[in-house]
């Protein structure tokens, strides 16, 4: 149940990522920060989804 949540907590962070870098209106230095952050957060969840999928062949 632990890694089911966190699994859910690091795709919640990735989507608040992505609608603060579309919606939100900033300098083009936070803008750039914001989306290297977001891409950081992208591969932290694949990888975790993957190795979610290789320990029980199921995503959630």
């Amino acid at each position: 149940m632990k890694d089911r949540t966190r699994l859910i907590t690091w795709d919640i962070t990735l989507l608040a990522g992505i609608l603060l870098y579309i919606l939100v209106q900033m300098p083009e230095r936070y803008s750039l920060i914001i989306g290297l952050s977001t891409v950081m957060i992208l591969t932290n969840c694949i990888k975790n989804h993957i190795v979610a999928y290789k320990f029980s062949n199921k995503i959630y």
